[in-house]
């Protein structure tokens, strides 16, 4: 089991490179082992194509980020990971927002901005909500502010990214907390 997983983080990790110097439509089954140094047909071992590559790495790579780590820190030191995470997997993920095809990332990271953002009500919000549907409504609002301003901030060089996920964090804690 161990080694599975070791040979598809190795796979992920040569297609993530690869992600950041072409577009994903022009990349192969072939290039990608090449990189990784391994035998194609290994490939089709642990996934279908390059689409089930792709869904499984920011599967894995999200619930690392979010999902694991939900119980363990606050909130807003989850936000901080995140942001930070995507600083530095830039390129790949910016690549990845704009793929919409077999697999919608979006889709995907809208639900984990969705347990970050019902994380950070659970633990700041400080007036109740008038109804279920409220609570629905204001979680399902932020979140999909959130996806998509981290999706924004992509396409931002190094140091607006920082200066804007800054002014996120914040925006989002006046949001919440009030």
């Amino acid at each position: 089991m161990a080694t599975s997983l070791i040979t598809k983080k190795r796979i992920a990790k040569s297609f993530k490179k690869l992600l950041t110097e072409q577009a994903f439509e022009k990349i192969s089954v072939r290039q990608i082992m090449e990189d990784a140094g391994i035998r194609r047909q290994t490939f089709y071992n642990h996934f279908l194509d390059k689409y089930e590559l792709l869904e499984w790495i920011f599967q894995t790579e999200l619930r690392e980020q979010v999902t694991d780590n939900l119980e363990y820190i606050s909130g807003y030191q989850l936000l901080q990971e995140l942001l930070h995470y995507f600083s530095v997997n830039k390129s790949f993920y910016a690549q990845l927002f704009d793929i919409v095809d077999q697999n919608d990332f979006s889709s995907y990271f809208q639900t984990y901005c969705q347990q970050l953002v019902t994380k950070l009500v659970r633990e700041y919000h400080s007036c109740p909500f008038h109804s279920e549907m409220e609570y629905h409504f204001f979680i399902h609002y932020h979140s999909q502010a959130l996806a998509n301003a981290i999706k924004h901030l992509l396409d931002l060089s190094e140091q607006d990214y920082q200066q804007q996920a800054q002014l996120l964090t914040q925006l989002i804690k006046t949001a919440i907390e009030n």
